[in-house]
């Protein structure tokens, strides 16, 4: 459920949206059309906003600034292209509620906001996946997850090492997998995707997961400090309360 929560949000967000351009003498196929280009200022601000942070206050509020100067250009050009080369109308032609940019932050705002609520309710009463399946060397394989160490992405196989000292090859890319995977597990490099509850060592700039030493990119060094706290020379206690949650 976890995974198709997200599709049927936006589809019936979608609906919703369309809904109430219809309140505005659209008919409801034109409505819809014009409903869809709300999809990507919204996904963008469902993507970028959780990764805010006010850590550094004045970072913090300039990205926040940008990102809303983001979401309403995205607004803006979706909404304007679908009206002028899919409905034939100008801008001066439309509602002027739907070129009101207090209007145009709303409507992410109304749909993301219950969305991000809802999806940490879900994550809170089922936080993990009991089992996960895949192909490999066109063997099925089931899986608990809690058994994978970390999944490692060389060339154009990805492998998915276990606690057990074996190792899976699968052709599914790794940002499939770190879309796939539940919150035990962290990104930390573009080649690496590790489960927080086998970390036995934690360091600024590498980990230690099942004896294997890795990289902590600067890319992911953030995401890594939030979700793992301070780096200190081992963490089995943080690790622990990671899977408690």
């Amino acid at each position: 459920m976890k995974h198709f929560l997200p599709v049927a949000w936006w589809l019936a967000a979608t609906v919703v949206i369309a809904l109430v351009l219809v309140s505005l003498g659209y008919r409801f196929g034109e409505a819809l059309q014009l409903g869809v280009p709300f999809l990507p200022g919204m996904l963008a601000a469902r993507y970028f906003v959780p990764q805010l942070s006010f850590a550094d206050r004045r970072k913090g509020i300039f990205d926040a600034v940008y990102l809303t100067l983001a979401i309403l250009c995205i607004e803006y050009l979706s909404l304007i292209l679908t009206g002028r080369y899919i409905l034939d109308i100008y801008p001066s032609e439309m509602p002027d509620i739907l070129l009101n940019p207090v209007f145009l932050l709303l409507v992410p705002a109304a749909f993301v906001t219950p969305e991000i609520m809802l999806e940490n309710y879900i994550a809170a009463r089922h936080p993990y996946d009991k089992t996960i399946r895949f192909v490999s060397d066109r063997r099925r394989i089931t899986l608990d997850p809690a058994e994978i160490l970390y999944v490692e992405s060389n060339d154009s196989e990805v492998w998915l090492h276990t606690a057990d000292g074996a190792a899976y090859r699968t052709k599914t890319r790794i940002s499939q997998w770190e879309s796939q995977l539940d919150r035990r597990f962290l990104r930390i490099h573009r080649s690496y995707i590790v489960n927080t509850g086998h970390i036995d060592e934690y360091h600024s700039a590498r980990v230690t997961v099942g004896g294997q030493s890795i990289e902590i990119s600067r890319k992911y060094k953030e995401e890594a400090r939030q979700r793992l706290g301070t780096p200190s020379a081992s963490v089995p206690e943080r690790t622990d309360s990671a899977q408690r949650e």
